[in-house]
């Protein structure tokens, strides 16, 4: 199956560029292309689009707000001038972030990771009976049991898996994406920079959370959903902590 293409940048000599690129590998196929983003609106109103080219300059609504005004976004790739905004990029889960002028080869490493990424289970979800994930890392597919993850921090566009009794694994992908992945009843967000394993958590307050001698920060803006799955869940580690 072919991923369908939409690529939106206001610069001809650009557009023609990731057009000549996308039309080189056999799997992609390139549906329209947009100068600014309510033109890509209007064309993924009408056609399936798997993953959108997408400049941050644009006029009208700059590439990075346009994704935040969809409600299911398909992959982004972004291809801009411009370093200063590939934080942001990531935290919106952007598959990749394409430096301009773009060599073949980087584009080709974009398609390589999208590939993985389109790999993964839809919606961040387990098949059934699933209890260990694969992540690319140290140019190998790396297999993690989740009964082994502690804890997970983000550093920037990076995450470290911490893991019982091994060394800390760092992959390239964004905490939004890992915890989309990670089952929602073994796992919890407690801050913008980490996750943590419920099971492996062995008391909190309402400052931090203890995971042995390690103690995590809890984000204002997670302190409830923290507490409140605490409650819902007699019998966890966390149900069994203290608060202050």
């Amino acid at each position: 199956m072919k991923w369908r293409c939409l690529i939106v940048d206001d610069e001809p000599l650009a557009v023609r560029i990731v057009r000549k690129y996308a039309e080189m590998i056999d799997h992609l196929e390139v549906v329209a292309c947009c100068s600014d983003a309510l033109q890509a609106m209007e064309v993924m109103k009408a056609e399936r689009i798997d993953l959108i080219f997408l400049d941050i300059e644009l006029p009208k609504i700059i590439g990075t707000s346009f994704v935040r005004t969809l409600q299911k976004p398909p992959k982004i790739i972004f291809t801009t001038a411009h370093t200063e905004y590939a934080a942001e990029a990531f935290d919106l889960n952007a598959v990749d972030y394409l430096i301009k002028p773009i060599n073949f080869e980087r584009f080709l490493k974009a398609i390589d990771k999208l590939g993985h990424v389109m790999a993964l289970p839809e919606h961040g979800s387990l098949p059934i009976g699933a209890d260990f994930l694969y992540f690319r890392a140290e140019r190998k597919m790396v297999k993690v049991l989740l009964a082994d993850i502690q804890y997970v921090e983000s550093i920037k566009d990076y995450i470290n898996i911490f893991r019982c009794d091994l060394p800390p694994l760092h992959v390239k992908q964004s905490i939004r994406a890992m915890e989309m992945l990670l089952p929602g009843n073994l796992f919890v967000r407690i801050h913008r920079s980490y996750i943590v394993s419920i099971q492996k958590t062995t008391a909190f307050t309402c400052h931090d959370v203890e995971i042995g001698p390690i103690e995590l920060p809890i984000g204002r803006q997670y302190a409830a959903a923290v507490h409140s799955f605490a409650r819902k869940k007699p019998g966890t580690p966390m149900s069994r902590a203290y608060i202050q």
